[in-house]
């Protein structure tokens, strides 16, 4: 004679002899399933140890407290603290922990690197700064165009750090791709299209932009020309 049962693994009902279920009865076993490998998996989440925080059972995680990442941040009960860079308050992940957000650790470590905060700085001088000054001078040379195929000046918005931001469509290119260099001589506008092709040809197909620069530099006004001077002689020492 056999005995309805439920599977407490599945919920699925099934049939068990009535003297193996008087058996277990006796030898204080209530937990029924419908199969061993049912029984197998619910022992090994009911004897499992279980998530200090959130009771969640671990099973093959004996040695482990947490079940996770989360409930290993969440046990932390640090205060909450405002922000350095923007004030907001919050609660940190560790004692250590300053800025609310990774944009405002990014904003915060670019305020670091500016000036004397960056460790390549040398008395106001560097590359980087001569190529800002002097992209100015290369828009206005090559009349705010790509100098391959005419395409015109226009700004993109996007997003940084929160904020609207415009950025050209346009690249100044180094001719002798070295970033150091910036020479008027070295540098001209390309459009994203003629810079890709530029790059990704095994040799370029514009063999003539070092002839071009230096013609072009040369018809410019005396006024344009003194400024690239003064800015050569500036950053002259960022090229050594």
């Amino acid at each position: 004679m056999k005995i309805l049962l439920r599977c407490l693994w599945c919920g699925d009902e099934f049939k068990k002899p009535r003297y193996e279920y008087n058996k277990a009865l006796r030898r204080g076993h209530f937990s029924f399933y419908c199969c061993k490998p049912h029984s197998q998996a619910h022992h090994a989440i009911k004897n499992a140890r279980r998530c200090e925080h959130c009771d969640t059972p671990m099973p093959k995680k004996a040695a482990n407290r947490f079940c996770g990442r989360e409930c290993i941040t969440a046990s932390r009960n640090h205060p909450e603290k405002p922000c350095t860079m923007c004030g907001l308050f919050f609660r940190p992940k560790s004692s250590r922990t300053v800025y609310c957000s990774r944009p405002c650790a990014d904003k915060a470590h670019s305020i670091r690197m500016l000036g004397t905060g960056n460790s390549h700085y040398k008395d106001g001088t560097s590359y980087s700064k001569w190529f800002k000054e002097t992209r100015p001078l290369i828009f206005e040379r090559d009349k705010d165009a790509c100098v391959v195929c005419s395409t015109p000046f226009q700004p993109i918005t996007y997003e940084r750090n929160g904020a609207p931001a415009q950025k050209s469509n346009l690249i100044v290119h180094h001719i002798d791709e070295d970033p150091a260099n910036n020479r008027v001589e070295n540098l001209l506008l390309l459009c994203a299209s003629c810079h890709l092709v530029h790059h990704k040809s095994a040799v370029t197909p514009y063999p003539w932009f070092a002839e071009y620069t230096r013609q072009a530099s040369e018809s410019m006004t005396s006024k344009w020309k003194a400024t690239a001077t003064s800015l050569l002689t500036a950053y002259s020492s960022t090229t050594a």
